[in-house]
């Protein structure tokens, strides 16, 4: 998915430049500077000097006429995953879930009212996805950003809706906010959110919250897969129970990290 643009506040004009050539740069895996030209809606000089400058400082590696971002972005992104405490916490839980129920695993959190996957397990039936480590998601149309949503505040609720809206991805997207807090009410009587093929179709997911004792939420717990494998009612039950079983292990984890 495009990367949501965290706005608001007074902005450096250069620094979002740059910082529109870098992700465009990493959603194209490299390219020249006319790719970004058209990527960005920049002007080619102005491409041209930022990245320049980002490679007199390392951020980008050139050769021939196309740019890529260097290696130098690993140590950032290193540090921000292990500086998280939900990612040790959530490791090796997920990973023993995804071996159990042989589907795609993911932990993620919350952050500017996005949401943020930060750890994944392959299960061995696991589907191709774009969504990874960093991958940032609105938290209406996930398991994952709905388990979280239904246990924050219906005022922060709120502001989540008035700051991102509830953007349409396909036919199934929550697109009303009174259909939205309907079935966070749901979620919360049940313990366990469904996406059923709201972000991608024929994907479906159900997700656990991960809360601490004071019902402060760290994040969610997912498993994700192809519809005709997620609906069917023995699975759904089981995950269930695994799902809830796992996250509270996570949380178990972050009281002692």
């Amino acid at each position: 998915m495009a990367t949501p643009d965290t706005g608001g506040g007074n902005r450096i004009d250069a620094v979002v430049k740059t910082l529109d050539i870098l992700e465009a740069l990493w959603q194209a895996e490299g390219a020249g500077v006319t790719a970004l030209t058209e990527r960005t809606g920049l002007a080619k000089s102005t491409v041209h000097a930022h990245l320049t400058t980002l490679r007199s400082k390392g951020y980008v590696v050139q050769e021939g006429d196309e740019y890529r971002l260097s290696l130098r972005f690993l140590s950032f992104g290193e540090h921000v995953k292990h500086a998280e405490p939900l990612y040790a916490a959530s490791d090796a839980p997920i990973d023993e879930l995804s071996e159990r129920v042989s589907e795609r695993v993911l932990c993620s959190t919350h952050q500017n009212g996005l949401g943020t996957v930060i750890n994944v397990s392959e299960g061995t039936r696991s589907f191709t996805s774009d969504i990874d480590v960093g991958t940032h998601t609105y938290l209406h149309s996930s398991a994952g950003g709905k388990a979280m949503l239904a246990h924050f505040s219906d005022e922060r609720v709120d502001e989540i809706i008035d700051e991102w809206g509830l953007p349409v991805f396909t036919d199934e997207t929550i697109t009303d906010r009174d259909a939205l807090f309907n079935e966070l009410a749901a979620i919360r009587e049940e313990g366990v959110a469904y996406n059923r093929g709201e972000y991608l179709q024929g994907i479906n997911a159900i997700a656990a919250p991960i809360l601490s004792n004071d019902g402060t939420v760290y994040g969610a717990v997912t498993v994700a897969g192809p519809r005709h494998r997620l609906t069917n009612e023995w699975e759904e039950n089981d995950l269930r129970n695994q799902l809830l079983s796992t996250a509270n292990t996570i949380e178990v984890n972050m009281m002692f990290s």
